[in-house]
């Protein structure tokens, strides 16, 4: 997937900061004979590199399971221990992975050929049995079905020990984009069968180049690495995943020099951080946006008045200056700029006098209360802050709840908010996937519940088109159509940041924020 506007989010930033990307950020070279660990120790006198990585998540996981939350705190440590057929490179191209090639048999099923040397970290070798397990599995579980709806599980064969055919339900573009996702992790069959969901989502198996090591729940997690691991090994033996939810503490972990590594520094933060001589920030373009949605089954948000009145009473770049200072742009369209067909429709007017006549119209001239729903995360709260206040000035009286990411994330699943604010993480990068969650069919309708069969349509069309310019015909006109009812209201389109000590070497800035880590290298 090409990143595209990559300029737009870049230019404005300090020379001081350090661009993501590089050759060096890439994975190791599918098909490499493993290397072997001593060649990563470096001989007598040069520098000596750190056993254990410190990294700092934003917070802790519910699970490690591919296939059991929704959590970028889980995805960044799911990417780690587990492999998946195809990955990304450093520029955004498919690459074989723990499949070797593959071949297109007709417009529902791909061929794919994969490599006889991975072996699970409990020893077991990986075969095409459990890739067939784990896309059926995906295709069941309610965290990844929406990614996977699209796959057709009984379809799924077993051609050989090595050899698989992944069918789809019909022609779809984005078969390989997904499967690189985290959601495509391959799981070990025989593991799950015999210690179910829970008990794998706390003590994970894959066949990645970390393995599980140890949970301490509230605190941090660590994995080490796999000697057994088919590529490139690790340089570092370890990593520990810190949990720390507030930024400052983040920030200060990193200039303590507790910390090798910190996730989502805080934009107020960075400033102070790029000027630390004994730092590094990592900036680049994201495939996030943070955004309110609104949930279209509410009688009261039905009203396109309503809808069009919450919008004209934001002042975009004015959120989006306050909350993200140079790290975000005002969102301009429906999905970040980052992805695949995007298209800019102008920053929507700020227009509070336009927003209480639309009120009034809609028969709430004296006002009106909703409920808005968010995560525990400082950018979103911020923001959330800031629109509540914008909204109350027009006469929305904005009931806040504020709960942690999985209460958030199944208050959204059962229909109960009225408005949402999210600062969602595409990580695929793909359209199809950025546009999901007004799908009244799958997981997404329990997010914005729209019915609505014209988008469904228009999802389905986008999903089976393989040439390029068709598939941003049709998804630019659905764009059109959900910009035309303001089924979402964008705030800004986010850039990816990361800060690590001046001794991190090869870090790779990922879109997704779903760094592959096992190329890093933390000096003493």
């Amino acid at each position: 997937m090409n990143i595209r506007k990559l300029l737009a989010l870049t230019m404005t930033l300090s020379l001081l900061l350090t661009a993501c990307g590089g050759s060096s950020s890439a994975p190791p070279a599918p098909g490499a004979t493993p290397s072997d660990t001593a060649s990563v120790v470096p001989a007598q006198g040069e520098r000596v590199i750190k056993d254990n990585i410190n990294a700092v998540l934003k917070g802790e996981p519910s699970n490690i399971d591919p296939h059991g939350n929704l959590e970028l705190v889980a995805f960044a440590v799911q990417t780690q221990i587990f492999d998946t057929l195809l990955r990304k490179d450093a520029d955004g191209n498919i690459i074989p992975w723990v499949a070797k090639s593959w071949e297109t048999i007709d417009d529902t099923t791909v061929r794919f050929f994969l490599r006889d040397d991975v072996h699970f970290h409990n020893g077991d070798k990986m075969t095409a049995e459990d890739v067939r397990f784990t896309v059926q599995r995906a295709c069941e579980k309610p965290s990844s079905a929406s990614i996977f709806a699209n796959f057709d599980p009984k379809k799924t064969a077993v051609v050989d020990e090595y050899t698989i055919d992944i069918a789809t339900k019909g022609p779809f573009a984005s078969i390989f984009n997904y499967l690189c996702s985290t959601r495509g992790g391959i799981v070990p069959k025989g593991v799950l069968e015999t210690v179910g969901d829970d008990a794998f989502g706390r003590d994970p198996v894959g066949t990645g180049a970390f393995k599980f090591q140890n949970w301490v729940t509230g605190t941090e997690l660590t994995v080490a690495r796999n000697d057994a691991f088919w590529g490139d090994k690790p340089a570092s033996s370890s990593i520990t995943f810190k949990f720390i939810t507030e930024t400052a503490t983040r920030a200060i972990e990193l200039e303590s020099g507790a910390a090798d590594i910190i996730f989502d520094p805080a934009s107020s933060d960075m400033k102070r951080l790029s000027e630390n001589p004994n730092l590094t920030v990592h900036v680049g373009p994201s495939f996030s946006t943070m955004q309110m949605m609104m949930n279209l089954s509410d009688p009261t948000l039905q009203d396109i008045r309503v809808r069009q009145a919450l919008q004209y009473a934001l002042d975009i770049p004015g959120i989006t200056e306050a909350v993200f200072g140079e790290y975000a742009r005002p969102a301009d369209g429906v999905i970040a700029d980052t992805i695949f067909s995007y298209k800019s429709y102008g920053l929507p007017e700020y227009n509070p006098d336009k927003a209480r006549a639309l009120l009034a119209e809609a028969g709430y001239a004296s006002g009106l209360t909703l409920v808005m729903a968010l995560a525990n995360a400082k950018e979103t709260q911020d923001t959330a802050e800031i629109c509540q206040n914008m909204w109350n000035a027009v006469g929305i009286n904005i009931d806040m709840k504020i709960t942690a990411m999985q209460e958030f994330q199944a208050s959204c699943r059962r229909g109960q908010n009225q408005v949402m604010a999210s600062a969602a993480n595409y990580t695929t990068g793909d359209p199809g996937h950025a546009l999901y969650q007004y799908d009244t069919r799958g997981f997404g309708s329990s997010l914005v519940s729209p019915s609505d069969s014209k988008v469904d349509g228009m999802l389905d069309e986008g999903s089976r088109t393989y040439d390029d310019q068709a598939r941003i015909k049709v998804y630019q006109e659905l764009q059109d159509y959900l910009h035309d009812q303001v089924y979402i209201i964008p705030i800004a389109d986010k850039m990816i940041m990361y800060a690590t000590s001046n001794k991190v070497e090869n870090f790779p800035c990922d879109p997704g924020n779903t760094p592959y880590l096992a190329g890093v290298v933390v000096y003493e």
